[in-house]
This record gives structure tokens, C-alpha cells and sequence, in this order.
């Protein structure tokens, strides 16, 4: 842009909320399973153990395809790779009630690969803000996208026991499914790898530049696929060039990971054990089990924008951003750790007090544990607005197995102990932990000085 502050183009808008939709139709497909865990469970005989298992499988795929999916949209066409992921995950939530028929092996398989096909989004959408939102502006698009995940989970605790109670959980797949080809046909002729302005650019001299990520220049295999013609040698040359020893040198990016692996474990607790908790302690049919379920998510969205708003304004106001970064975390750290502790409490000697009770802590938990977003969540563009995607992708490896182990472990503990004190004690201690080295770790001292290869576009 000219001088000034750069202006976001409605094409701009466009491209971001079309991420921002795809983030939303993500959290329903893998929403729609905690939902329909509970039918399937009661049909297939299923034991918690089991029902971790196919709750954490999710996690497991999607960690496994982190790395791997965060280099190529990286190295490749973000574009493509976005719409690759999603045609899969889409393809596979479809055909989720057949394989669960075939067996628990086929299920696992299917929610193993919808996982890994969901890998993509979040790395991929970083990129796609790094390229498309002026600094000043991307805690908010961040925000937004946190947002936009939190509602595809409301939109699933709403929708997904609606169809269930009409005795058709399978339903719940085919509609859910076929949201992501809808997506993609909006998708292929809107979206681009960079903005308009920056298309101009392709003379034949930036080829050597590797400006990944940047907005005003581009990458050899940032045009569909065109990576192709030097084949795979070129593309682990590219991937060897990337400064890994910097990334893991980075005490911000280690902060970073540990507040966003606690994060997960809390989280991915509550989005898989949600409604069989207010099912199996409270004795709620579904829907209401669902509902109480859905609360968290919405004081989730709501805080998440919030907290984009105020870490901008912060920023704009000359406040450093390490200790906005902090505040946001500790918010996000130290907030849902109080409520995990009261709810054990309330949860101890069998005693549940009233679903009234457990909802509210859970709505505080989750409402200001997405004060994150604002923290670790916009920490990486901090760190490097241009490799963001990337390390999105490299701490959320991390976070994903914290995450699935925490949902695995509480089946455990469900099936040996029975008690739900037990599961959200361990959930507060992870709280605690991340935020305890966020705190003392954070930096939002850019990884890359201004004049290295690596470091980001200046704006303006």
C-alpha cells in the first residue's frame, strides 16, 4: 500500500471470511462426533475406553498431518492445499456411518483421517492473514477465526441432537459433510495465494528470494501446484533452506507451545466429554445435555472477539506487546485453572451439585480461557508474521498430543476411578503449568531482525 496505515480490500474481507467459514464447518465435523458418540455408543455397546479412543483418534490423524500439511501450504498453493483438505474431511465425515458399521477399526480409520485432512486449516488460515491483514489489524482477523471456531461447535451441540432425536444419528454426518463441497465451489473461483496488488510482481528475478509468506513477493510454488515441475528434490530443498535451528532456539515459540498445549488438554477435554458428563452425572437426555454443552462455546466466540479488539487497542495505544501478549494469556491461563479446581471440587465425594452450577464454571472456563486467542494464539505473528502458518503447524504437534492424551486419559480415568473430580483436577493442573511459562517465557521480540532473508515485509 501507499503511506499510512495499509487498508484491507473487500476482496481481502472476502478471502478471510471464507477461512474463517471453513474454520467454522471444521469444528462441525469434528464436533458432530461428541454428539453422536452418545447414540452410537448406546447401539454398538461401546465402553468409555472405547469412546476416548474414537474421540482422540481425531486428534492423533490430525497430529500426525501437522507438520507435513503446515510445510506444503508453506512451500505449495495454500489455496489448493486448503481445498485438498477439506474435499477429504468432507468426504470422510460422509462416509463415517458406514464405517462404523463395517467395525470400530473402520470408524477409527475414518475420524483418524477426517483429523488429519482438518490439519490444514489452521496453519494455512495464519498464512492467509500474514498475506491478506495489515498488522495493526490481525489480532482481530485472528480473533475472528478463534471465533468462528468456537460457533461451529455451537452450531453442532444446536443442530447435531436435533437430528439424533429424530432417531437418525447417521444424519448427523451426511448433513455436516456436505457443507464442505458447498465451501469449496465459493472457495476455487474467490480465493488466491496473495492479494491482487501482488500478482504484478512476477518478474523472473524473485524466484531465489524464498519470500514465503511475504505479501509482496512470491514463492516459485506459490502458483497452483507449480512447485510440481522441479518435483519433490526441490520441494525438501526448500524445506532444509527454512531456519528450523532459530525456530527452536525461540524461548517466545517454547512459551508459546506450552500455553497452547495446556490450552488443548483443558479443551479438548471439555469438546469431547461435554455432553457425556451432563448426560451421565445430571442424567440429561441429549439435547439438553447438548445445550448445557453449547454455553462454554458461545462465551468462547463472544470473549475470543474481545480479545482481539482489546490486544489491538492495547497495541495501538504503544503498549508493548510482550505484556499485552501476557495479559491475554494469564487471562486465558489462569481464568479457566480457577474454574477446573472449583469444579473438581464440586465434583468430589460423587456430589455434582446442579447442572446449573458445572455449566456456569465451564462457561467461565471456556469463555476466558479464549482470551488465548489474543495471547499464544496471535503470539506466532509476533514471532514471525511470514513462517506463521509453519509454526502454528509445529506447536500445535505439541499441543495436538497434549490434547489427545488429556481425552484418552479421562476415559481412563472414567472407566477405573469414576471420578470426574480426578479428570478436572488434572485438566487444572495443566492449565496452571502453561500459564506459569508463558509468563516467564514469553518475548515478542521478532525471531528474524530486519535485513535477514527470513524476516518479515515492512508494511507501508
Amino acid at each position: 500500500g501507499g503511506g499510512g496505515v495499509p487498508e484491507m480490500t473487500r476482496h481481502a474481507y472476502t478471502v478471510i471470511g471464507l477461512c474463517c467459514l471453513c474454520g467454522m464447518i471444521s469444528s462441525l465435523d469434528r464436533m458432530a462426533m461428541s454428539v453422536a458418540i452418545v447414540p452410537l455408543a448406546n447401539e454398538f455397546g461401546y465402553s468409555d475406553t472405547i469412546k476416548g479412543s474414537v474421540s482422540s483418534i481425531f486428534s492423533i490423524g490430525y497430529t500426525v498431518a501437522l507438520l507435513p500439511l503446515a510445510l506444503a501450504q508453506a512451500l505449495a498453493s495454500p489455496k489448493y492445499i486448503m481445498l485438498m483438505g477439506v474435499s477429504t474431511w468432507s468426504l470422510l465425515t460422509l462416509a463415517t456411518p458406514a464405517a462404523a458399521q463395517a467395525g470400530i477399526p473402520y470408524l477409527l480409520a475414518a475420524r483418524a483421517g477426517v483429523g488429519a485432512a482438518e490439519a490444514v486449516t489452521v496453519p494455512t488460515i495464519q498464512t492467509f492473514v500474514s498475506r491478506w491483514v495489515p498488522k495493526n489489524q490481525r489480532s482481530r482477523a485472528l480473533a475472528l477465526l478463534y471465533s468462528c471456531l468456537q460457533s461451529g461447535t455451537i452450531l453442532a451441540l444446536l443442530v447435531a441432537p436435533q437430528i439424533v432425536q429424530r432417531g437418525d444419528w447417521p444424519m448427523v454426518f451426511t448433513a455436516f459433510g456436505s457443507l464442505g463441497f458447498v465451501w469449496a465451489a465459493f472457495w476455487v473461483p474467490i480465493s488466491q495465494d496473495y492479494p491482487d496488488d501482488t500478482l504484478r510482481v512476477r518478474g523472473g528475478g524473485e524466484i531465489g528470494s524464498r519470500r514465503i509468506g511475504s505479501p509482496n513477493a512470491r514463492s516459485p510454488a506459490s502458483v497452483p501446484l507449480e512447485g510440481a515441475q522441479g518435483g519433490f528434490g526441490q520441494a525438501v530443498a526448500s524445506a532444509k533452506a527454512l531456519p528450523w535451528s532459530d525456530f527452536f532456539q525461540s524461548r517466545g515459540l517454547w512459551a508459546a507451545t506450552a500455553a497452547h498445549a495446556a490450552n488443548n488438554w483443558g479443551l479438548y477435554v471439555s469438546l469431547a466429554w461435554l455432553p457425556t458428563y451432563f448426560n451421565s452425572v445430571y442424567d440429561l437426555d441429549l439435547a439438553q445435555s447438548s445445550f448445557y454443552s453449547l454455553l462454554p462455546y458461545a462465551a468462547g466466540a463472544v470473549t475470543s472477539g474481545m480479545a482481539g479488539v482489546a490486544a489491538d487497542k492495547m497495541l495501538g495505544s504503544g503498549m508493548d506487546a510482550t505484556a499485552v501478549r501476557k495479559i491475554m494469556q494469564g487471562i486465558g491461563s489462569f481464568g479457566p485453572f480457577a474454574c477446573m479446581v472449583a469444579l473438581a471440587m464440586l465434583s468430589q465425594d460423587g456430589g455434582a451439585g446442579s447442572p446449573e452450577a458445572a455449566s456456569a464454571l465451564f462457561v467461565a472456563a471456556v469463555g476466558l480461557g479464549s482470551a488465548s486467542s489474543a495471547g499464544f494464539g496471535a503470539s506466532l505473528q509476533d514471532i514471525s508474521g511470514r513462517y506463521s502458518g509453519l509454526l502454528y503447524g509445529l506447536t500445535s504437534i505439541c499441543s495436538s498430543i497434549t490434547g489427545a492424551v488429556g481425552v484418552y486419559e479421562t476415559g481412563v480415568i472414567l472407566d477405573t476411578t469414576h471420578s470426574w473430580a480426578l479428570a478436572f483436577a488434572t485438566a487444572a493442573s495443566a492449565y496452571g503449568f502453561g500459564g506459569v511459562w508463558y509468563a516467564l517465557g514469553y518475548s515478542a521480540e521478532p525471531l528474524f531482525k530486519e535485513g535477514s532473508p527470513h524476516a518479515d515485509e515492512v508494511e507501508g
